[in-house]
């Protein structure tokens, strides 16, 4: 028997080397279909996942709650910043002309851009800013400029004894006696915080939907010579029972010049698309009137020698306004006429130029189109 099975495994051997080194180019292997598109599938390249759309805000402010402490004299803002894509990005928080006392953490990088004070952020998520402001109790107030925020409001601690706090956004005011909290503008914009006499304050519900100023009476005057040069002054008459800002918005290309409030020198706040703010103080008795006076240049086209035509306008307010009059002058050798949102006045033809007037507006610039011609002689 060994040397069967010694015969058995050399031939064993001798096999199984023909076949390994046999060429198998030529030989069958046969699978399901199933099998060859799988094996087919995974010599294939990947293709590479589809990009992340991107977010369609890249960094936003999304919640501001501001904190009155009249024990400390400052308003805290604990504000929410999210960056969506982790690039680099600023974000408003506040508007610059207010400065900030102090802020939280003190490595968060602050930039002003645009007359805005901003986060300039590249950290990816969301993240906490904690801004402190002077609270100013006396006097015209704190006027701070919110950043819009969906989520928006003011927690009010104390109020002081004998005292309301009133909320101005606009020509719209709120009257708060007490602590609690309350909502800001989501649309952001400037809202003063100023502590008033109890006394004199209407405790009256609707009172924050009477206006709290109307221009009773302005007159202006606009003279313009041959080169273009035009000089407007004015004499605006306003008539409120609070300290209030008087805001107006200038023409577009006109430059303040001076402002005097019942015959003081003032600097009023000119702020952005040509917005003057100008602060009247608590008048002495109620339904009492300040007189604001002000002039303000422009440079406009030269006029020509024989025709021609010039646009004019005046400052516009957000106040109601029973009547704005308004001259008009140019040199002497021209015929004028006009068109425009205005109309015409006659009870004062022994005047120089055209006169004009504007009646019962509210939030509306008086705007005409000047017409001259060279006067021809008799």
């Amino acid at each position: 028997m060994k040397p069967l099975i010694l015969l058995l495994i050399g031939t064993g051997t001798l096999l199984a080397q023909s076949i390994t080194n046999a060429t198998l180019d030529e030989s069958e292997v046969r699978i399901t279909y199933g099998e060859l598109k799988r094996l087919v599938a995974a010599t294939l390249p990947k293709e590479p996942p589809a990009p992340k759309p991107s977010p369609p805000i890249p960094a936003a402010l999304l919640s501001a709650l501001y904190h009155l402490d009249t024990h400390a004299d400052t308003i805290t803002a604990d504000m929410q910043v999210e960056n969506f894509d982790g690039e680099w990005h600023t974000v408003p928080l506040a508007g610059a002309a207010t400065g900030v006392l102090m802020v939280e953490p003190k490595d968060a990088r602050l930039v002003v851009v645009d007359d805005s004070l901003c986060l300039i952020t590249d950290k990816a998520g969301a993240q906490n800013v904690k801004l402190t402001f002077a609270l100013d109790k006396a006097g015209q107030g704190t006027t701070l400029h919110l950043a819009a925020s969906p989520i928006a409001s003011l927690d009010v601690e104390e109020i002081p004894t004998g005292k309301v706090l009133r909320l101005q956004h606009v020509n719209t005011s709120q009257n708060i006696t007490g602590a609690g909290l309350v909502a800001l503008p989501a649309l952001g914009g400037e809202v003063t915080f100023t502590f008033e006499d109890a006394r004199k304050a209407s405790q009256s519900p609707i009172a924050s939907l009477v206006d709290d100023a109307i221009v009773s009476m302005a007159g202006y005057t606009t003279q313009v010579v041959r080169d273009g040069s035009a000089l407007t002054e004015g004499t605006i008459t306003v008539r409120h029972d609070h300290p209030v800002k008087f805001m107006l918005q200038l023409p577009e290309s006109a430059k303040l010049l001076q402002c005097h409030v019942n015959g003081d020198p003032v600097r009023p706040t000119v702020g952005e698309a040509n917005r003057v703010e100008i602060h009247l103080d608590d008048p002495a008795t109620d339904g009492a009137e300040s007189e604001v006076k002000l002039s303000f240049t422009a440079v406009l086209a030269p006029l020509q020698p024989a025709e021609g035509e010039l646009d004019l306008a005046l400052p516009q307010t957000p106040l109601f306004a029973k009547q704005i009059d308004w001259n008009v002058q140019l040199p002497a050798t021209y015929d004028l006429s006009f068109s425009g949102n205005v109309d015409p006045i006659t009870d004062k033809a022994t005047a120089p130029g055209l006169h004009l007037r504007k009646s019962l507006c509210r939030d509306q610039q008086p705007q005409a189109r000047i017409t001259f011609r060279k006067r021809t002689a008799n």
